[in-house]
């Protein structure tokens, strides 16, 4: 079995939770643009579940095939449900009880401050926060998700900053709850909360915006 040091094996994860989520967003969106939302939202249930029968496999059968990949698992996911299910599920409540923007900034917050954090954070963090959290994988998760918010929404950064600074806090706090649950969740309702009292009018969603067509 293949072995990696602890950087390379964050390196690892982290390009795959990038690519995964990146991949979720647009065939939703895809699905969004050409089907319909409830369309949309049952291929991500059947995602789930796909991901739900491997998780079944692994976990009570421990399949030979299906161990080859422990390496990509932490610890605690080895005898426990992987942080892709938990991502899923969070994609699945965004996209169904959000506006689509707000959605996808909380989703790819989650992406890019999680990434953000962890490999700043084992590269150059020195000074602890928060058990293995670190100040400076901290911030950096904190200017991920606001570069990533304006990105997409530049104008409303009364929007975009909260979110950030929700979803900066969540993943420092979390520890044993999975934070691809809980910060987009968390940092997704306050973006709502703050469109739907301050009747801010989103853009539109069109493919204009991700410059596909």
């Amino acid at each position: 079995m293949l072995k990696f040091g602890p950087l390379m094996f964050e390196y690892l994860r982290k390009f795959i939770h990038f690519f995964g989520g990146l991949l979720i967003v647009l065939i939703y969106t895809l699905l969004l643009n050409f089907t319909s939302a409830k369309i949309a939202i049952w291929s991500l249930t059947l995602l789930l579940l796909l991901l739900l029968e491997i998780e079944y496999v692994r976990l009570e059968h421990r399949s030979r095939i299906v161990a080859m990949f422990d390496i990509l698992f932490r610890k605690h996911e080895k005898d426990n449900i992987a942080g892709a299910v938990f991502f899923v599920i969070s994609c699945i409540i965004c996209f169904a009880v959000f506006d689509y923007w707000i959605a996808v900034i909380a989703m790819f917050m989650t992406v890019f401050g999680d990434m953000a954090a962890a490999i700043v954070g084992k590269t150059f963090g020195k000074m602890r926060i928060l058990k293995k959290k670190t100040w400076v994988g901290t911030l950096s998760c904190f200017a991920a998700n606001s570069f990533v918010g304006m990105l997409i929404l530049a104008p409303l950064y009364y929007v975009i900053l909260p979110m950030a600074i929700v979803a900066t806090v969540v993943e420092l706090l979390t520890h044993k709850l999975d934070d691809n649950l809980t910060v987009p969740l968390f940092s997704g309702f306050l973006g709502q909360m703050i469109v739907y009292f301050m009747q801010i009018e989103l853009p539109p969603m069109e493919f204009g915006f991700w410059g596909i067509f």
